[in-house]
């Protein structure tokens, strides 16, 4: 499978949403398409660019890195991220 289930959790407007993230992408990119589907989302409320929020695993809390592929990244079915 080249696709993961991930959680994305926004506290700052308390929005929780799913969404699939292909592996082979690279972190950078899939946060982009991850802020474009927060600000679809939360109505225009979310609108932050790629340098003004942090991508967060939520188990280990450590920031993932834009330059990492998905697959190599610790990102999994089921992970949680999140975007401060």
């Amino acid at each position: 499978m080249n696709k993961f289930l991930v959680t994305i959790i926004i506290p700052t407007i308390e929005l929780e949403f799913s969404a699939y993230v292909p592996n082979n992408k690279k972190v950078g990119t899939i946060k982009k398409y991850l802020l474009n589907i927060s600000y679809e989302l939360s109505e225009g409320t979310f609108n932050k660019n790629m340098n003004d929020v942090l991508l967060l695993d939520r188990d280990t809390g450590k920031e993932l890195d834009c330059n990492m592929y998905v697959k190599d990244s610790g990102i999994k079915n089921g992970s949680k991220l999140i975007f401060l």
